[in-house]
């Protein structure tokens, strides 16, 4: 198996952040480094029906026993995308989930509750109810894991990131 360089990586965020669903840019490659990030690739994949449910259940697997902050949120969608449970109760936000951990990060920030931007919360209009909070936080090094704490948050805030389009 090849590992996850730089360039790989990179492929795989485009992929991710466009929801494509290329399932290539996982071939060859091991899951556990990029679950979180697989997950969301093989979510697209299934939309279009463009999954081998065998990669599905290995990313699903891996999310189960890993049991970081978001895997169980991730394992849910994919389950409920495979038909195997009910799908969760969650509001979908076109949310970039990277940003979501930067503002976790940073504090002080607002997510646009309509269009899922990721502002400073000066910036924010007052308009009651289009903004949620975002609380700092402690997030681990891993870009994988971040994305993970940052799914969790938004899952008990209600919500569940879906792909972003203009």
């Amino acid at each position: 198996m090849t590992e996850w360089g730089g360039e790989a990586l990179a492929r795989l965020r485009a992929v991710a952040h466009v929801g494509s669903g290329d399932v290539g840019v996982l071939e060859g490659r091991p899951l556990g480094p990029v679950l979180q990030y697989a997950g969301d690739v093989l979510l697209a994949a299934l939309a279009k029906g463009d999954a081998e449910e065998v990669l599905v259940r290995e990313c699903l697997d891996g999310l189960i026993e890993r049991g970081l902050p978001g895997d169980a949120e991730l394992a849910a969608e994919l389950a409920a995308a495979l038909g195997t449970r009910p799908a969760e109760p969650l509001q979908p936000l076109p949310v970039d989930l990277g940003a979501v951990a930067a503002a976790m990060d940073d504090g002080d920030q607002v997510v646009d509750l309509e269009r899922g931007d990721v502002l400073p919360a000066c910036e924010a209009e007052d308009v009651p109810g289009r903004w949620l909070p975002v609380p700092p936080g402690v997030l681990p090094p891993e870009e994988d894991a971040r994305r993970g704490a940052a799914r969790a948050w938004l899952a008990e805030q209600g919500y569940r990131p879906v792909l972003r389009s203009l």
